[in-house]
């Protein structure tokens, strides 16, 4: 049998060997070309999510004595304004603004508190904490008789944190309730703001640091000052009513109220100084000056109780009225004196170099205090705002409570 013939190999002649080699080349471009661009993609990628993700929510939106505001704590706290108010956001503007002053002022009142060596535990955070949730370490001891006395957190131009506001609870809450209620709470918040437990633990301890610089600064405030007890008796002076514009021909006439108040007659100002001193003579006379009030006085409030007007101190009448009062002595009635409301008789009844305040003018004089304060350690901060309205988050459709 005859042998078949071998094909014999192929040699690769130079131009086929040059266009290999050039082929080769040109799809070696094409690759180093791809993963170049690919490479820049990456970069460019990643570039813009550090700018989103680490450069931009460690952006200040305020700068406080060289203390920077993040982007991103500004956000949470907006967000949690939002959260803890329940209600839609009609005003996100207003609000973050708002939030923003707050944020603003707890970082002056960190930095007062740290020179006046003021702080406040982390044990004194955990029992603050577990209070808003309705949970004592050690319960009080029942009174015989409740009766809690109210309570007031400072306010004014300062306007303090919101805190957690549970559902009320009509008994105080077990450990393990306290526990429960805490973890869903943070997880709720969390959810809706993006805050951590580490995040609301700073919140109670902004509040508690706000209410020690609170208590230190308003302790001078003085708790006693000069008031008089005074009776007045006014007459007013009253401009004649204008002319009511005539209805349409037409128009029905309105029915009138069955039992209209009566409309007291024009009274100009030579004819209330010639009541009052009419008056003033009766009391010369030796008529009583309550009885007087009763009959005569234009206050209908205090001629009810004989013009008695009660304790007042410096400030709470007008400039006139009280120039007149605290110039007599127990037992002396004044001249008339003319002030905005007409024409007074006044008699002081006592007089008492250092009353007492009642509480309601306590709290008052302490918020005018701390607000001063505040405002005089705002005054001389560095204070930098670089807000604008792409730095408030979008708001909710729906916050989750």
């Amino acid at each position: 049998m005859a042998k078949q013939r071998q094909p014999r190999a192929h040699v690769e002649t130079r131009k086929e060997t040059a266009r290999r080699r050039r082929d080769a080349e040109q799809n070696r471009r094409v690759i180093i070309g791809l993963i170049g661009v690919g490479l820049l993609l990456v970069i460019l990628i990643g570039a813009g999510l550090i700018q989103e993700l680490v450069i931009k929510p460690r952006q200040p939106v305020a700068i406080v004595n060289g203390a920077a505001i993040t982007l991103q704590d500004y956000r949470k706290r907006v967000l949690f304004n939002w959260f803890q108010s329940g209600q839609p956001v009609t005003d996100p503007q207003g609000t973050s603004l708002d939030v923003l002053d707050q944020m603003i002022d707890e970082q002056l009142l960190r930095e007062e508190a740290r020179k006046r060596g003021i702080v406040v535990s982390p044990d004194e955070v955990t029992e603050a904490v577990e209070k808003v949730f309705g949970y004592l370490r050690v319960p009080p001891t029942p009174a015989p008789t409740p009766t809690p006395p109210p309570t007031a957190t400072p306010g004014g131009e300062f306007t303090p944190t919101p805190l957690p506001t549970p559902r009320p609870t009509a008994t105080l809450v077990s450990l393990a309730a306290y526990q429960e209620a805490l973890k869903n709470y943070l997880q709720r918040l969390n959810q809706a703001t993006g805050m951590s437990e580490a995040d609301f633990r700073a919140l109670i301890e902004a509040d508690l640091l706000r209410q020690k610089l609170y208590d230190v600064v308003t302790a001078e405030v003085p708790t006693t000052e000069e008031q008089v007890r005074a009776r007045h008796i006014l007459v007013r002076i009253q401009e004649p009513l204008p002319t009511p514009t005539p209805l349409p021909e037409g128009e029905p006439t309105p029915t009138p109220n069955p039992s209209p108040q009566p409309t007291p007659e024009p009274r100009d100002e030579a004819q209330a100084l010639a009541r009052i001193t009419e008056v003033k003579q009766k009391l010369d006379a030796g008529e009583d000056f309550a009885e007087l009030a009763r009959t005569y006085s234009d206050d209908t409030y205090s001629a009810e109780k004989g013009g008695d007007l009660g304790w007042f101190g410096r400030g709470q009448m007008v400039p006139e009225f009280e120039e007149a009062a605290f110039a007599l002595q127990p037992g002396q009635v004044s001249e008339p004196v003319k002030t905005v409301y007409g024409y007074h008789l006044i008699k002081v009844e006592e007089r008492d170099p250092a009353r007492p305040l009642d509480e309601f003018t306590l709290l008052q004089r302490k918020y005018e205090a701390f607000n001063a304060w505040l405002s005089q350690v705002r005054s001389q901060a560095k204070i930098e705002r670089n807000w604008s309205l792409d730095k408030v988050p979008p708001t909710p459709a729906a916050l989750p409570r």
